[in-house]
């Protein structure tokens, strides 16, 4: 993983740390500027290249992706 993308993502678990509800993440991404697209249990932030899984609206995990 690039150098970059880990301070990305270790950022973006401050903000959102482990077990957040959807709207805490919503509104610690919006508070960052960080862009995001959310379809519900699922939110893609593809500027960081980093997805957000949410179970029963509780953050599971985050994942990264390539283009």
């Amino acid at each position: 993983m690039h150098q970059t993308t880990k301070s990305a993502l270790s950022q973006l678990k401050q903000l959102c740390p482990n077990q957040s509800s959807v709207a805490v993440c919503l509104n610690q991404l919006r508070q960052a500027k960080i862009q995001f697209l959310n379809l519900g249990n699922i939110i893609i932030c593809p500027q960081y290249r980093f997805i957000l899984i949410f179970k029963q609206r509780k953050l599971m995990e985050i994942e990264t992706f390539s283009a």
